[in-house]
C-alpha cells in the first residue's frame, strides 16, 4: 500500500470551496449579505480544521496497543468484516 505523505485535504477543500464560489456567483449577486456570511462560516470551519494536528497521540498509542493485542483484530470482527466483503452466507 502506498500513502501520500503530502496532506492534500486543504487543497481539496480550497479547490472545491473555489468551484462551488464560482457557480454561485449569480446566486451570492442576489443575495450578498446572506453570501458574506456563509464564506465566513466556510472559512471558521476551515480554520478550526488547521486547528487539529494532523497526529493524535492517543489515536497513535491506541493503534500501537491493538498492534501489540494478539487477540485483534478478534474472529467476530473479522466474521463481520468478511460479510460485507462477500455479502452472502456459508452454507451457501
Amino acid at each position: 500500500m502506498n500513502i501520500d505523505p503530502r496532506n492534500t485535504a486543504s487543497h481539496l477543500y480550497a479547490q472545491n470551496l473555489a468551484k462551488q464560489n464560482a457557480a454561485g456567483q449569480a446566486q451570492q449577486a442576489s443575495k450578498p449579505d446572506q453570501a458574506a456570511a456563509g464564506d465566513k462560516l466556510e472559512l471558521n470551519a476551515l480554520d478550526k480544521l488547521r486547528q487539529i494536528p494532523e497526529v493524535r497521540p492517543e489515536m497513535v498509542a491506541k493503534g500501537k496497543e491493538l498492534l501489540n493485542d494478539p487477540n485483534f483484530p478478534s474472529k467476530e470482527m473479522m466474521n463481520d468484516l468478511a460479510k460485507l466483503i462477500v455479502p452472502f452466507a456459508d452454507d451457501e
